[in-house]
């Protein structure tokens, strides 16, 4: 159907060889794809904006499974030291790259939080910070609070991550164990857009 519309001029092998008609006809053709090529884009973004919840959910959802994984490799082979967990983490988002960052905060026996490697995008490349900090308060931080009360993963509401990432986002948290108990709590930050005021 898009042939035949583009198609605006009958062929005429009369007037084929007359130079004049035959720029007339490119341009058309030219002027007619470019309408057909902007009619298509236009339908094209009308319904991403139908899908953009579908879209937001499926990510979510595989950002879910990507962390699931993640958490059950380093149950099973735990980093040496936070630069150790730093490396994984980057690594994690080099092969995830519509993540934007992730974390591990580093629980010791009594479940305070000893470290806290966090690796996000920046620029072209990753940034890194330690969330352990007072002006962060990791311990009061919902995606690290909701996963040790509900002892299960848990996505966060929309929030501004002051102090972290510095951009809109939702976190999923996963509570890491292992045979002694929860170790980590390991995280995956997706950006949003920030929520109508």
């Amino acid at each position: 159907m898009l042939r035949r519309a583009l198609r605006i001029w009958p062929v005429d092998d009369r007037a084929a060889n007359d130079e004049s008609v035959r720029g007339e006809r490119r341009g058309c053709r030219v002027g007619a794809c470019m309408i057909a090529l902007t009619l298509v884009m236009t339908a094209l973004l009308a319904g991403c904006d139908g899908d953009a919840p579908d879209a937001q959910e499926a990510m979510k959802e595989a950002a879910s499974e990507a962390l699931d994984v993640l958490v059950a490799d380093l149950a099973k082979d735990r980093p040496a030291d936070a630069g150790a967990y730093a490396e994984r983490l980057q690594a994690y988002l080099e092969a995830h790259p519509s993540f934007f960052g992730a974390a591990a905060a580093l629980l010791d026996e009594s479940g305070a939080v000893v470290t806290s490697p966090y690796v996000y995008r920046a620029g072209d490349g990753y940034a890194f910070k330690d969330l352990v900090e007072p002006s962060y308060n990791i311990e009061e931080q919902e995606w690290f609070t909701l996963p040790l009360s509900t002892n299960s993963s848990e996505w966060t509401a929309p929030y501004f991550d002051a102090g972290g990432g510095e951009v809109w986002m939702v976190t999923r948290s996963v509570p890491a164990r292992d045979a002694e108990g929860v170790f980590a709590v390991v995280t995956t930050d997706l950006v949003v857009d920030a929520p109508d005021q």
